[in-house]
Parts: C-alpha cells; structure tokens; sequence
C-alpha cells in the first residue's frame, strides 16, 4: 500500500464526505506501507516502509469494514448479489491491475454503491510486477474514467496521483534496478450528488519495523 493512498482518501472525504456504511475492498488489516519519500531524503531503502498502530482508515472512521477475499470475503465481482446499492463509501485501492476483468470489476462497483455514494478507486501506471495472485493491467487516467462512465458512474475528479522518478534512487528489491512509480486515481458517484466536507482529519503516525516514529 501507498501512504500517498491514505493521503488520498483522506482528502477526497473531506472534501465530499463521507457517506455511511464504509467499505474498503481489499484491503488489509495491517498493509506494510510505502512512503518513496523516506529513502529518496535519507539514501536507505529499506526507510519507506512502514507500518501503523491501526487499521488504515481508523483516523476516518473506525468502525469501517475490510472486505478481502484472502480473508474469506467474496470477489467484488460476487458483491452484487448479497450487497447490492448497500455501500455509502468504498474504497478499491491498488486492486484493479490483479483483476481478470477490470469491465466486470466497474460494473459490479456499480451495483454496490448507493445513489449520492462515494468511490475511490487508485491503481498502478507504473510499478513492477507484482503478482497477488496475478499482475494484469496497468491504467491511465483516461483508462480508469473510461470503464467508471462505462459502468454508469459520474466522475468527481480524477488524474495522476503518486509520482516517483527514478531520479529518487528508489531500488526495485528484487532486480536492485532504479523504479519510477505513477499512480493514477479517480473519485465517483452515481445518480445526483451532494458534496458535504467533513473533517479535517489527522493522518495516523506511521512506524518503522523497529518501532521507531518516521
């Protein structure tokens, strides 16, 4: 997971609200989180990655729900038939590059967001291969609003989002070759909609493995 996600969905519910029940689809309880930013200023690799003291989302609304299927949740693509217009914010972070049919996927999140909802949906332009079970796709912002109006969604916003060049110094672990890593996003609703900021709300404190605040 990016900490730049956590940055991201903060923002985009304080700017529109948040909407209730809250869902984050696949994600984990506990996600090694990276943040580029810690290696390119200190020069060590192993820097960006840290961890919480809490669920990703807690600071937003501790009482959400993580549905993954690594954990005996169904595949979003099956949502539909026991959650359908049931979710009021859901989150799909870093998961559309694993799925077989991201136009499946779409339709699907359709089905399970209420009128007046929120969705953010991040994914991966460019990241190495990473297979969880499998590494499909790779999207452009053009791409992710292309499938989100397909389905019937309305765009709030959306582009690039993360942006690390391989100027950082940022090592691939496995090949030790430089990375440039670009992230894309978009924010969706559907049927009519009204904005309502809430918050702000304070970003958990992020922690190295040894325990040590970043």
């Amino acid at each position: 997971m990016f900490w730049d996600d956590i940055v991201l969905v903060t923002e985009q519910v304080e700017k529109h609200g948040l909407r209730q029940p809250f869902v984050d689809l696949g994600g984990m309880i506990r996600p090694c989180i990276a943040d580029y930013s810690l290696t390119r200023d200190s020069g060590e690799q192993g820097d960006r990655f840290t961890y919480l003291g809490q669920r990703p989302f807690d600071h937003i609304d501790p009482e959400y729900e993580i549905f993954n299927p690594d954990k005996g949740s169904l595949l979003i693509e099956d949502l539909p038939y026991s959650n359908r217009e049931a979710f009021g914010t859901a989150l799909c972070l870093n998961v559309l590059e694993h799925v077989e049919n991201p136009f499946r996927v779409f339709a699907a999140l359709y089905q399970i967001m209420k009128p007046d909802s929120l969705l953010v949906v991040s994914t991966v332009f460019c990241f190495p291969h990473h297979p969880s079970p499998n590494d499909f796709w790779r999207f452009t912002p053009e791409c992710l609003q292309y499938l989100a109006q397909n389905a019937g969604f309305t765009v709030l916003e959306g582009g690039w989002r993360l942006d690390v060049p391989a100027e950082w110094g940022i090592l691939d672990l496995q090949t030790q070759r430089l990375q440039q890593i670009k992230s894309v996003y978009v924010t969706l609703t559907k049927a009519d909609f009204v904005r309502c900021p809430c918050g702000p709300f304070t970003l958990p404190q992020r922690l190295h493995r040894d325990g040590v605040l970043c």
